[in-house]
Order: C-alpha cells, then structure tokens, then sequence
C-alpha cells in the first residue's frame, strides 16, 4: 500500500488571488532588496532605507496570505515567516562582512606599504 498524501485543491476561482500574491511576493522582495543594496552601496540615500523596510514588511504579509490562500500547514507558514525574518538580516549581514574584510585587508596593506 502507497502512503499518499492528500492535500485540498485550490479553487478555481482561487487562482487569481493566488497568482496577484505570488507576484507581489517577488515584486517586493525584488524592491526590498534593490533598495536596501542601493542605499548601502550609495548610489542612494540611506533615506530609502526605510521604504526598502516597507517593501520587505509587504513581501512578509503577502507571502503569509499566499500561504493561507493554497492552504498550507501552520509548520510550513512558520518556515516561511522563519525565513522572512532571515531574508530582512541577510543583506545586512553581507554589507557588514564586505566592510570589516575592507577594513582588515586595507589595514594589512597600509603596513606593509609603511615596513617598505
């Protein structure tokens, strides 16, 4: 006997607001992104940074009602909303690592430049 797994189909009349949902999911992750790089590398100000938040805070709620919408279960929802959390630190922490490898390999450089 094969163990199967049955999940509830999606409505037809569904797939609208799902497909609307998962497009504003990639849509405000790509701003969320697209800002808060911009505004670290500085070809924005860092007051963008705060609409990059909203993008992100957006992505966040779209992504929970998309999760609602093709019904998924509370340990999956509890992933994705795990992940999103991951999703608004990971730029932060790339930025962060880029600058302190700067500083030390700049640093290394600046002496042995003076020891010549």
């Amino acid at each position: 006997m094969e163990n199967t797994v049955l999940r509830p189909e999606i409505a037809l009349d569904q797939f609208l607001p799902i497909f609307v949902e998962s497009t504003l999911v990639l849509i405000f992750g790509v701003g969320y992104a697209a800002l808060i790089t911009l505004s670290k590398m500085g070809f924005f100000s860092k007051k963008w940074m705060p609409l990059g938040y909203l993008f992100w805070a957006l992505q966040t709620y779209c992504l929970y009602d998309f999760s609602i919408l093709i019904q998924s279960d509370p340990f999956t929802t509890k992933v994705l909303m795990v992940t999103m959390v991951a999703y608004l630190f990971i730029p932060h922490l790339y930025f962060y690592l880029i600058e302190e490898a700067d500083k030390r390999y700049d640093s290394d450089e600046n002496e042995i430049q003076q020891q010549q």
